[in-house]
Formats: C-alpha cells, structure tokens, sequence
C-alpha cells in the first residue's frame, strides 16, 4: 500500500508517528481540511488536520489513540503559549486591534451580549490597563459598571466600541437562522470587526467554541491576523469588551426584571422556580420575552405545567 501524501501534516507528528510505528494508511478531504486514518497493529484512528492549523482526533479508544491525543493537546498548549506571547508583543508594540468577548451565553435568562473594542497604538492600551481593564468575572457588579462607564468616556471613547445586545426573542430567532449558538457568535463577531476594523491588524477573540477559529476566519478580509483563544482577556481589547458586555447583559437582566416584577436570576441553575413564575403569570408567550428557551431548562417547566393544569393546581415554585 502507497503511503498517501502527508504535506499538511505537522513534522512533528510525522516523527512521532515515525518511531512509534504508526502510518497513516489512506486520507480524504473534508470540509476545511484532510482527514487521515492512523494505524498501528490491531489499533486504528483518525486524525482531521484543518487549514486553520486546527487538528482534531476520533476513533476508539486505544493506546494509538491515547498517543495522538497527547501529541495534539501538547501541541494546542504550544499554540496558545504562542498566541499569548503573539498577542502581549502586539500589544506592547502599539499593533492596532479588535478585542471582542460575550456575556449571557450561559445564562437562561435574558439577552447574548457581544461587545468589541478597537485599540489603536500604544496609549490607548497603556489607558485602559491603568484605569483596570480586566476579565469582567473579576469584578463586583457596580464595579463592571463603573469600569464600563470609564471606557466610554475615556480617550477611547464610543467611535471605538460596538456593543450589540440580542433580546431573547431576537435571539431565539437568529440563533434558528444561524443553526447554532457558536455559528450566531461567529456572525456577530465577524459584524463588530467589519464596524470597527478599520486600520486593524489584530482581530483578538475569546474562544466561545472549538469550531471558532474556523467559523471567523474565511471571512475576514486578507491581511488580518486573527487570534482566538481561550482566556483571552488578557489582552487589554478583550479585556475591555468584556467589561462592556458584562455591563449590558447586567443592565438587561434590570430591564428584563423590571418587566416580570421580580428578579430574574443570572446563570442556568436555580432557575426553575422563576421560570415557572414566568409561565404561570405570563405564560410561554411570556417566557419567551425573557427567556433563551431552547434550553432544556423550558421542557422542563412546560411539562411541569402540564402536570399542573391536569390536577387543577398551581406550581410549586419552590425548586
């Protein structure tokens, strides 16, 4: 058997494969990339190798298996110390960029929030680390909000930041026309840069999935260098964009709050007993203004709805 062509294969992995034994036995295109199958003895698995650099491993499982896994997690841990050293150079070197992060992806209650930061040269990035620009987690809830107020008001001002906010009707709605949530982050990503792109040359994304990279990169104009990873905010940009997203998403759950009478809870557990609160005052119609309701979160209390409206009773709003 012919060993097929292996150009697209990182040299270190052929080494690998080469004193381990393995080979790879036949490959095809997929979408994005080339898919290998790796044999060694009885043991057999599949290696997809992704022209964003991306390579991801399948197959079941075995010493083979366990062995390509290693190599490919040690080489993920290469990149995104590569990424981080990439990305503290560019901010140090004044490289003008975009910075983008979300807020409420996981939260079953109201909107997605994604925010973007332009930062163009050294002074503006020295700024924003002097007056805290941070991962948003890190900060109480006046805190992001103060923080947030200080970045628009600063030397970088509203030309500079892009925040869109999907309520969760509209969301529902585009997330149906996008195919997923990640797919929907994608699209509103790849919208900030082409409002704030302008004279950039570093596009920095907070990794929201696995796919990201590949999703964002095709559409991006060429020249653009592009950087998703995880934990991100350690560039100041993305640092920034998540300040301001954190900061909105806390605005509109207020909002959203303010509409139903009562606080809605953040996250996507303890949730229950509000949305049941929801339901009974307002029903799903209701719900729906509130609520991401593709999560499973909503089965659960329609079918505990149903059980209530056979018995002739009221929801226990107590779990």
């Amino acid at each position: 058997m012919n060993t097929p062509p292996t150009n697209d294969i990182p040299d270190s992995l052929k080494r690998l494969l080469d004193v381990s034994g393995a080979e790879i036995s036949f490959d095809r295109p997929i979408d994005h990339g080339s898919q290998y199958r790796v044999t060694r003895g009885p043991d057999a698995a599949t290696l997809n190798v992704y022209t964003t650099g991306k390579i991801s491993t399948g197959g079941k499982a075995s010493l083979l298996l366990e062995l390509l896994e290693g190599w490919r997690l040690a080489q993920a841990a290469e990149a995104s110390a590569g990424e981080r050293r990439s990305v503290k150079a560019a901010e140090s070197d004044g490289t003008p960029r975009v910075g983008t992060d979300e807020a409420g992806k996981g939260d079953y209650f109201g909107p997605l929030v994604v925010a973007g930061v332009r930062v163009l040269g050294k002074e503006a990035a020295r700024y924003l680390r002097e007056i805290g620009a941070r991962d948003s987690k890190t900060l109480s809830v006046l805190g992001a909000r103060d923080l947030a107020r200080r970045i628009l008001e600063s030397m970088i001002g509203a030309e500079n930041t892009r925040v869109v906010v999907l309520r969760p009707r509209e969301y529902e709605t585009r997330r149906r026309a996008a195919g997923d949530i990640n797919k929907l982050l994608a699209e509103i990503n790849v919208q900030i840069f082409g409002e704030l792109g302008a004279g950039v040359e570093l596009f920095v994304v907070d990794e929201f999935a696995k796919a990201a990279r590949s999703y964002i990169e095709p559409r991006l104009s060429p020249g653009v260098r592009l950087e998703v990873r995880p934990r991100a905010e350690d560039d100041v940009a993305v640092a920034a964009a998540s300040v301001l997203a954190r900061a909105r998403y806390l605005e509109e759950m207020e909002a959203l709050s303010e509409e139903v009478r009562f606080e809605l809870p953040r996250g996507a557990t303890h949730v229950l007993g509000a949305a049941r609160r929801v339901v009974e005052e307002r029903g799903e119609e209701g719900l729906a203004e509130v609520a991401k309701i593709h999560f499973g979160t909503t089965a659960r209390v329609l079918e505990a709805q149903e059980k209530v409206r056979e018995r002739g009773g009221r929801f226990d709003r107590s779990s």
